[in-house]
């Protein structure tokens, strides 16, 4: 490329020619930088072209509130949340709520998504004379997608685990206060999530209580429950 034909200065100069011709190429020469740009390596960026577009920052997924909102009907002191990627919902915040001492139950969890509208609220009866009786359990979703708190009613931990739908999150299973102690599809009484193993996923280690020949003095089983897809089965 000859000099007279570069859109940029590169500081040469060249000294045939008379001193009105060298001046004619430098203001022919800076009309083209103005015109059309030249960036610091020397090379120009032209309007229109796909280098010299603006980019503009990828949106946050969601912004959601401190406390779930009046809609989610868990009023109380928000005691933590996550931070959720749901598969049909997209970003859910999962909030845990202690209540006032009464109506029992005392604790909430709520969950709300990302455009603002609140899921169906699970109620939990947790003891608050207990350490941590409603918490997310380390980290808080497995491989499966599903979330787990654990929670504690009065004497044992318990496993509540929240099992996405195309809708919220599938029914817990719960149908009184008494379902607490005794658990429900997607609740383990007197259980721990263990893991997760090296396929990423939890596994729920449930103890029963035997009541033979007292409840007192009845031996204790435990049955370790894995994911199937659909339920949390038995194994072995």
């Amino acid at each position: 490329m000859s000099p007279s034909s570069s859109p940029c200065l590169r500081g040469q100069f060249f000294r045939r020619g008379t001193a009105a011709a060298r001046t004619a190429l430098l203001v022919s020469a800076l009309a083209a930088v103005l015109a059309a740009g030249c960036d610091a390596a020397g090379g120009s960026a032209r309007s229109g072209s796909a280098d010299a577009k603006p980019t503009r920052a990828a949106p946050p997924d969601a912004s959601f509130p401190p406390s779930p909102p009046a809609a989610a009907g868990c009023d109380g002191k928000v005691l933590d949340h996550r931070d959720i990627r749901h598969p049909d919902l997209g970003p859910v915040r999962v909030y845990l709520v202690r209540r006032a001492p009464y109506p029992l139950p005392a604790g909430c969890v709520a969950a709300v998504t990302g455009s603002g509208r609140a899921l169906d609220p699970i109620e939990v009866d947790a003891n608050w004379s207990m350490e941590d009786p409603l918490r997310f359990a380390a980290p808080a979703t497995d491989s499966t997608g599903n979330t787990f708190l654990v929670y504690n009613p009065g004497r044992y931990d318990g496993v509540l685990v929240l099992v996405p739908t195309a809708d919220g999150f599938a029914d817990i299973g719960w149908r009184s206060a008494d379902d607490h102690y005794s658990g429900g599809r997607f609740a383990f009484y007197y259980a721990r999530p263990v893991g997760p193993g090296k396929d990423g996923e939890y596994a729920i280690v449930h103890s029963i209580k035997g009541c033979d020949p007292s409840c007192a003095e009845g031996a204790t089983a435990k049955v370790t429950l894995r994911w199937d897809g659909h339920d949390y089965l038995p194994t072995g």
